[in-house]
């Protein structure tokens, strides 16, 4: 055998002959410890942690008995076999001695086969056991780096086992909560309910949950208590009759999820209500814009179709002007309320047959004041006949008001917009071109995505161009075309709409 794989052998008897024999026996196996006194033997025993102990019955400072008791009822000395060397006439001690943990024991006088054999199977069992204490401490250490809270209760519902987890979440140290009763933990609210479930469980009267969230009373480090909701996974520990002998729980702390949902509840709460005191307020200032509108606009066409009077050429301008920008107003407030039915979902499209042509110069006329007033070139190529569309007269009329609008806007004097309008392959075509500085590219991006986040009705309007321009893609979109931008800074920009023909082609002459 190996140096190192020797074990080592303690010896307590105060008799130098009865050391010196079992050591002539022994020594060539085996590494010997001496002891000549009780007290020392307890000491050694302790400090030189040997694999076993032979222990004199008579031993005259401490009774045998009492030193098997010591040692056994000592965590680092517990699994030490120990040989209680006796006579046949000192049957009392020895039966002490084996009522108090002495694992065997050897007549005088000593026999070399006798305490040879003995001494080999109670080592055998020894290393056996240190196996199984090592894969057991192995199994707890693993226990204690798991994220998870695992607790072993026994059949009487005491802890018999708790990780490192479980001893922080509940503030206790591991020696002071194994034994505890699990049911202490349980505050007094659902205690009686709690008790009642584990102790049926354990009874085999009810079916384990494969999950269920429990409350637990956890102390903090100032001695108060804290209710914490913890989710458990339950198992059965079973003997090898089926007989249940205890229960394993791992489970997860819940209570900042559980919290946070509750904020979370109250803020979706908060959120629908300021939602619903918007809409209403949306609704209101719909109707409040609306009605001084109608009547501006009302009372400006009377005049500008001299319905109350001749006009000189320049007020007949004047109010051609007024007539204009109270029908962009129309759009401009009819654009901030489908921004607010897009985010809220509820916009519906009431799709009938367009005349694409009418509107399209119905469109350029309205704007040729701004053109005038601008100091720019106009182009306009729409061609002689043009398919009907279905869709939402309303709200294409919008598209091209503000496409159109924005360009003039974004064209400097002495620049070009153009419009062009045609049909290819069942496909109608609508081009608006500028000479302006073009598009930046952070608007752009956004263009390809949706309508930011940060962004509100009060600041989506299509008198910004960014947002305008999504709202209109939005629009588009729902007809089941699509809309595109090419667009470089310092070289003009180009918005490309694409609506599909209606599937009875019809075409509207001039």
């Amino acid at each position: 055998m190996n140096q190192k794989e020797r074990s080592k052998i303690l010896i307590i008897d105060n008799e130098d002959l009865n050391v010196e024999l079992l050591e002539s026996i022994l020594i060539s196996e085996y590494d010997m410890i001496r002891s000549y006194s009780g007290i020392e033997g307890l000491q050694k025993a302790i400090d030189d942690e040997p694999d076993l102990i032979l222990l004199d019955n008579m031993i005259a400072d401490i009774a045998a008995h009492e030193i098997c008791r010591t040692l056994k009822n000592n965590e680092r000395t517990k699994l030490i076999p120990i040989v209680i060397i006796t006579t046949p006439d000192e049957k009392d001690e020895k039966i002490k001695s084996l009522e108090e943990g002495a694992d065997d024991f050897v007549n005088k006088p000593v026999s070399y086969l006798e305490i040879s054999t003995r001494v080999k199977a109670l080592l055998k069992i020894k290393r056996l056991q240190d196996r199984v204490v090592k894969e057991r401490n192995q199994a707890y250490q693993y226990l204690d780096v798991i994220g998870s809270i695992i607790i072993i209760l026994d059949k009487d519902v005491s802890v018999a086992f708790a990780n490192m987890k479980a001893c922080n979440v509940l503030g206790w140290k591991k020696k002071d909560l194994i034994g505890k009763s699990w049911t202490d933990f349980f505050p007094e609210d659902t205690k009686e309910i709690q008790e009642k479930e584990l102790f049926q469980i354990l009874e085999g009267k009810m079916e384990l949950p494969e999950f269920h969230e429990l409350p637990l009373l956890t102390r903090n480090s100032d001695g108060t208590t804290e209710k914490r909701l913890i989710l458990w996974h339950d198992v059965v520990l079973k003997d090898e009759e089926g007989k249940i002998i205890g229960m394993i729980r791992s489970g997860e702390d819940n209570t900042e999820r559980t919290n946070m949902e509750e904020e979370l509840t109250k803020a979706n709460e908060k959120l629908r209500l300021s939602h619903k005191m918007k809409d209403e307020f949306l609704a209101n200032i719909n109707h409040e814009l609306r009605t001084p509108l109608i009547s501006i606009k009302g009372f400006s066409e009377l005049i500008y179709n001299e319905r109350l009077g001749e006009l000189n050429e320049h007020q007949k301008k004047t109010m051609k002007t007024v007539v204009h920008n109270s029908e962009r107003l129309r759009h401009l407030i009819e654009s901030l309320f489908y921004v607010s039915d897009m985010q809220n979902e509820t916009i519906k499209y009431t799709f009938s047959l367009m005349d694409l042509k009418e509107m399209l110069e119905n469109v350029t006329t309205d704007m040729l004041s701004n053109v005038e007033h601008k100091g720019i070139e106009f182009k306009k190529e729409i061609a002689d006949t043009l398919p009907i569309v279905k869709g939402n007269s309303k709200y294409i009329e919008s598209v091209l008001m503000h496409l159109l609008d924005n360009a003039i806007k974004f064209t400097p004097a002495g620049g070009m917009v153009s419009l062009s309008a045609s049909e290819d392959n069942g496909i109608v075509h609508i081009i608006v071109r500028d000479t302006g500085p073009g598009i930046p590219n952070e608007i752009l991006s956004q263009f390809c995505t949706d309508i930011p986040e940060n962004a509100s009705e009060s600041n989506i309007c299509c008198t910004n161009r960014d947002y305008g321009l999504i709202i209109c893609k939005k629009i588009i979109n729902a007809h089941k075309g699509d809309m595109g931008i090419d667009s470089e800074k310092g070289h003009g920009t180009e918005i490309h709409v694409r609506l599909p023909v209606f599937e009875n082609e019809k075409t509207i002459s001039e």
